[in-house]
């Protein structure tokens, strides 16, 4: 089975190193606690979740830490970035 061709611009990441860290680290928290509610028995569950914890929560701990710590007009020159390259890519 083939995969789809992806979008032009998912080449480039609009987001740098740290938002995909805390955006990857979200995704997989969340993930994770799905599927603690669904299986709280699983030991296959707890044993990602200690690794979870173990070893990629405070890499991204930290990155959000750093982003959160931004300053405002950094942030908001992000927000412009992000916004044009979305809408950009959308358009082609």
């Amino acid at each position: 089975m083939s995969t789809p061709p992806r979008p032009a611009h998912a080449a480039h990441p609009v987001a740098d190193a740290e938002e995909l860290l805390v955006a990857h680290a979200r995704r997989q928290a969340i993930l994770l606690a799905a599927a603690l509610v669904r299986e709280p028995l699983n030991r296959k569950v707890h044993q990602d979740l200690r690794t979870f914890v173990e070893k990629d929560s405070e890499p991204a701990l930290r990155a959000w830490e750093s982003l959160i710590s931004r300053h405002p007009d950094e942030l908001r020159e992000r927000i412009r970035t992000v916004l044009c390259r979305r809408t950009a890519g959308r358009a082609s």
